[in-house]
């Protein structure tokens, strides 16, 4: 069939019949990824909804898969999810996270908002990626094309998207100058090897990096040429360090910790939290924090300005102009001078007010979105051209937990800015917890009108709305992926092991050298793995739990169902159980058993464990990362509980008993099946 690619609402529209013929006939040879295959994958799926799978996707799929292809599979567990980064065409959400248990190391994975699953993957066996309490560490080039992300809290890596290979340029600046604030600030002459996590942003043409840093004679970051396969640190050429001097005098300022790149490419502005005055006469310890707006002129690279009155939250529209800022008296001022330019607070109407929140500028910075709670009721104002547009009526809702990275806000606006998503609870009832949520989808105007709402958005701390009507939300172990024209979840994988269930040993895995993938059993754990030719090994009986994560990453960015391709010699399945690495561990080790039933943090959490005295429990550790502990339950006491062995509070050594509020569950201890059991 002549052209069968030049208009993609025929995949849509045919029938059957049409469909298979196409299969049989269509030239492949113009082919393109992404203008062709979303559309004929949709089609595909409303044929599998039908009539289940058939001979129609397993021809598509060997035309498709022709070109090359590999199989990525979507993790179905993860570490904690801590720095997030949509991409500039909005299809693609970028994630940084820790690796499960206490294996070192992370990931940083590229996922296709389309389908909801992952198309590329990049892993680090020994490397932090991203952070988990700092904005932007995670963030792609202006084209695209690229990806840049913080490692080991020092060093920024840059890797090519969609190519799944680990940075081929880095950037390890902040070393030899220590780290803010003041007091922490090490001189290099007696000191190798520490440093900052630095705030950093690309140039708007993209081959360049300011990286704020402490630097020689005073600076306070500088601008990184960007080349691929390049290893620059301090002292390679064609770094070019930023003075900041202040009308030509030394600035006492500390580095930015959040900083942009003007599209003009004509300044650098940013903001630093929780600044400390350089200046060896002011008395550190009672001298309290504050933070400041400054604004680096590239070409001479000192401070056009610096103000000192910012009140956090704050944030700059896209392009820097202006900014938003303060809790107590939001305004928005100029971002050229930080000159006030319109107050808010005349806005606000809520009962018991506490202050704004979040600003989310849409993507175009013609609208902002206010975020303002208080203690009755809280409320969304709307500007426009710095201008009051409407408020948007939340009738007694709250807002959801805010992302420690603060890289999603919990309102998200529409590509267009002509709507908005917000995540919400109901009431104020116990305001600490990630249940009970919900995200309603706005239309933006002066009559603001609520247009539906999207369920099942638990665990989700922060929004956004991509391209092609999808929006996504994720949190620290949670991610969903809704279309806001029907208000269909898309998919909601499963991220976090079931309450009551610890993850295998990295060591217990058969295939060294790769990361682990695991399926947990009624009585231990099945080890699994996907291979990027399509070779798929799984134990006999966890088929249906694997087979839904498998996808072919065509181009490296369109998930192609792995299913679809079965049967062709594309895809291969063998069912066998491998054999586990030994690993000595004693059989009192938590890894060996799971908890069941499980008791979660509540009121009532000392009556359900008084009955289990005597005997074994195994615990998750709230505040202890991914800790766990197992001992006999001696008391459940008002305050916690008394183990044997002893469970030390996290913020106590000398304390015996372990307070509820560092517990995420606990259950009577049931042993499991490992493949070392003996002592």
């Amino acid at each position: 069939m002549p052209g069968p690619f030049e208009n993609s609402s025929q995949w849509m529209d045919c029938s059957d019949a049409e469909l298979e013929s196409l299969a049989e006939q269509a030239d492949f040879n113009g082919f393109e990824p992404g203008r062709n295959l979303p559309p004929l994958r949709e089609r595909l799926l409303r044929l599998e909804r039908e009539r289940g799978l058939t001979e129609v996707h397993r021809r598509f799929s060997e035309k498709v898969l022709a070109a090359g292809a590999r199989l990525v599979e979507t993790p179905r567990y993860l570490g904690m999810q801590s720095s997030f980064a949509l991409s500039p065409d909005g299809r693609h959400l970028a994630i940084a996270n820790d690796r499960l248990g206490k294996s070192p190391g992370g990931d940083v994975c590229i996922w296709e908002l389309a389908t909801g699953r992952v198309v590329d993957a990049v892993g680090f066996e020994t490397t932090q990626v991203g952070s988990t309490g700092d904005p932007s560490c995670l963030q792609w080039s202006p084209s695209g094309e690229w990806l840049g992300v913080n490692l080991d809290d020092v060093v920024v890596g840059v890797l090519r998207a969609f190519a799944g290979t680990p940075p081929s340029f880095t950037a390890d600046v902040t070393r030899r100058w220590g780290s803010p604030p003041a007091w922490a600030v090490i001189n290099p002459a007696h000191v190798a090897n520490t440093g900052h996590l630095p705030a950093w942003c690309w140039s708007p043409d993209g081959i360049q990096l300011f990286i704020s840093t402490p630097g020689p004679d005073g600076a306070l970051g500088c601008i990184v040429p960007f080349r691929e396969g390049a290893r620059v640190n301090e002292d390679s050429d064609g770094i070019r360090w930023c003075p900041a001097r202040l009308d030509g005098q030394p600035s006492k300022s500390q580095p930015h910790t959040w900083v942009r790149w003007s599209p003009d490419g004509s300044r650098i502005h940013g903001y630093c939290k929780d600044e400390f005055v350089s200046d060896p006469n002011v008395d550190l310890e009672n001298e309290p924090t504050r933070s400041s707006v400054s604004v680096i002129d590239v070409r001479s690279g000192a401070f056009q300005y610096r103000f000192d009155g910012l009140k956090l939250p704050t944030a700059f529209s896209p392009d820097g102009t202006r900014l938003a800022f303060g809790e107590q008296s939001p305004r928005i001022a100029s971002g050229r001078t930080a000159r006030t330019v319109a107050y808010l607070r005349k806005h606000v109407d809520v009962r018991g007010y506490v202050g704004a929140e979040e600003y989310v500028w849409s993507r175009d910075g013609r609208r902002l979105a206010v975020l303002i709670r208080g203690d009755e009721s809280s409320q969304i104002l709307i500007y426009e051209a710095g201008k009051f547009l409407c408020e948007v009526d939340l009738k007694g809702r709250s807002f959801g937990l805010a992302l420690r990275s603060g890289d999603l806000g919990r309102w998200a606006w529409s590509p267009d800015g002509s709507m908005g998503a917000c995540l919400l609870r109901e009431g104020k009832a116990e305001a600490w917890k990630r249940e009970g949520l919900t995200v309603e989808l706005w239309k933006v105007g002066p009559s603001p009108r609520m247009l539906r709402r999207l369920e099942d958005a638990s665990g989700i701390d922060g929004l956004a709305w991509g391209a092609d009507g999808m929006l996504v939300g994720a949190g620290p172990q949670d991610i969903a992926f809704w279309d806001v024209n029907t208000g269909a979840l898309r998919f909601r994988p499963l991220l976090a092991l079931e309450r009551g269930r610890l993850p295998p040993l990295s060591d217990w895995n058969p295939w060294p050298g790769e990361v682990a993938r695991f399926i947990p059993t009624e009585r231990g754990w099945n080890f699994t793995r996907a291979q990027p030719d399509g070779t798929v090994e799984c134990p006999p009986g966890s088929r249906e739990k694997l087979e839904p994560w498998l996808m072919f990453s065509v181009g490296g960015r369109h998930a192609w169902p792995w299913r679809w391709a079965e049967g062709t010699p594309h895809a291969r399945w063998e069912e066998k159980a491998p054999t586990p690495v030994v690993s000595k561990v004693p059989v009192e080790s938590p890894i060996h058993y799971l908890a069941e039933p499980v008791f979660t943090p509540g009121p009532a959490i000392r009556d359900n464990l008084a009955p289990y005295v005597g005997q074994t429990l195994l615990l998750r550790l709230n505040w202890h990362g991914w800790s766990y502990a197992r001992g006999v339950l001696r008391e459940a006491t008002e305050k916690g509980l008394l183990l044997d062995p002893p469970c030390p509070s996290l913020w106590s050594n000398r304390e015996p008993v372990l307070p509820y509020g560092e517990i995420s569950w606990v259950g009577p201890a049931v042993a499991l099946e490992g493949p070392e059991t003996g002592p």
